[in-house]
């Protein structure tokens, strides 16, 4: 005769297998954000080390190597450069050249400085952890591209160019090539000089200095060309160069940077970290207070969010900006609006004394969907941004898209599990996720 198999030695093993998953995800959690604000060292020598990633206010903590602050948050150098030019030059040709230099400097990476005319001059402010040697000398370039003859006579120019990038010419990792893209004009001028040539050489040139002339094998009509010769450094300058456009006037730098505060004020790194710091404290004691131990585990998976969404801005060079903080914080906020909208409707189904169990699982069939299809909706629209090549919009989604998509698996995964281990853990005591007694325990 077959025999029952016991419930409760069941129901021991099941909260048994609850506790050890919560303790594990807890151990790995504390030790995540402990590293986000130590480091370590990973080898004895200390040549190989994890650099910090969590902000603080502290000033001996190295997490502003792994998030470099940009301009406005951060201490800066300020380079003044004259323009190569024997009259002043006219207003319109200031904003032309500042429109160049910002698209420069975006380029790079840099979305955080400024430059302004000031005394006839251009005056860029640039984060003081920036090249500087190898931005000066970017920057100061003109970058007049020509494409000419044997002969010396130019037949197009770096305005025909619509787009240009970089890559490997071959295995031996040295050699790189700088791939253009021309308009319609440039296509039908580089295509009949590469019929006419055929056999010969047509020299790119910048700022009247040959760079490369390659030998023309096979005629080239489909508008596009790569052209290899190049070390890694002077490929990215000349795509940089090409993509941002030429100057109205070269320019000169006027001596060495001078240090200054950071331009939204000396102290608005400290004063910001606080705040964001006092935002977050509230957001956390709303939820222990209105759904205790259901708050609980949503503060942790906020704070893993935050650990997370920081140490991915670290990994892909995001620096601590302005941008970098709206990408992390507007994720941050929509990430609370969809787990207060799930604890609502967990907290009301309780109130009426249903299962919480059960009303968790149909949570996540209802409200829980509806906040995965705001996440995966504004996550689209951040892709879409990042194809579209938008300037610092673009830089903007690109984080953004990094963070939504960190919220998309803690919300509909790893809060659906850490609840569900809760509840067999702890019971499903409408007293333990919400405020408000059921009408079965009133």
């Amino acid at each position: 005769m077959a025999k029952e198999t016991p419930k409760k030695k069941t129901a021991v093993n099941r909260k048994l297998i609850a506790g050890v998953t919560l303790l594990v995800a807890l151990v790995l959690t504390v030790v995540f954000i402990w590293l986000g604000l130590s480091g370590r060292q990973m080898d004895n020598q200390g040549l190989y080390k994890l650099l910090p990633w969590l902000p603080t206010t502290s000033e001996t903590s190295n997490w502003r190597q792994a998030l470099v602050p940009g301009a406005g948050l951060g201490d800066t150098k300020v380079f003044t450069f004259a323009p190569s030019t024997e009259e002043s030059p006219a207003q319109a040709d200031f904003d032309k050249a500042i429109n160049v230099l910002v698209k420069r400097l975006n380029d790079l990476g840099w979305t955080d400085t400024a430059v302004e005319v000031k005394d006839g001059n251009l005056v860029v402010t640039l984060p003081s952890g920036a090249d500087t040697t190898y931005l000066n000398t970017l920057l100061s370039a003109k970058g007049d591209f020509t494409f000419t003859d044997p002969a010396g006579a130019v037949f197009m120019t770096g305005d025909n160019v619509t787009q240009a990038s970089f890559g490997y010419a071959d295995q031996s990792g040295t050699n790189f090539a700088l791939s253009l893209l021309f308009d319609a004009v440039g296509k039908e001028a580089f295509g009949q000089k590469s019929i006419e040539l055929a056999g010969q050489n047509i020299t790119l040139m910048r700022d009247g200095v040959v760079i490369v002339s390659p030998g023309i094998s096979d005629p080239i009509t489909q508008g596009q060309v790569s052209i290899p010769g190049f070390t890694l450094e002077s490929a990215r300058e000349n795509a940089v160069l090409l993509r941002s456009g030429a100057l109205p006037f070269a320019l000169t730098a006027q001596g060495e940077g001078v240090s200054a505060a950071p331009l939204l004020g000396s102290n608005v790194q400290k004063t910001l970290i606080l705040a964001l710091t006092v935002v977050f404290v509230l957001v956390a004691l709303y939820f222990l207070i209105t759904y205790r131990l259901g708050g609980l585990i949503s503060v942790w998976v906020l704070l893993l969010q935050l650990g997370l969404s920081w140490f991915f801005a670290g990994l892909i060079g995001a620096g601590f900006t302005v941008l970098t903080l709206s990408a992390i914080f507007v994720a941050f906020i929509l990430t609370v609006f969809v787990i207060i909208r799930l604890y609502a409707h967990l907290s009301q189904e309780v109130r009426s004394g249903r299962s919480l169990r059960q009303t968790l699982k149909d949570a996540y069939a209802g409200h829980g969907h509806a906040g995965l299809d705001a996440l995966a909706g504004l996550l689209l629209v951040a892709v879409v941004l990042i194809i579209m090549n938008l300037g610092m919009i673009s830089i903007f989604s690109e984080l953004f898209a990094l963070t939504l998509l960190i919220a998309l698996v803690l919300t509909q995964l790893l809060l659906r599990v850490l609840l569900n281990e809760t509840i067999h853990l702890f019971g499903g005591t409408a007293s333990l996720y919400t405020a408000t007694s059921s009408k079965k325990e009133a």
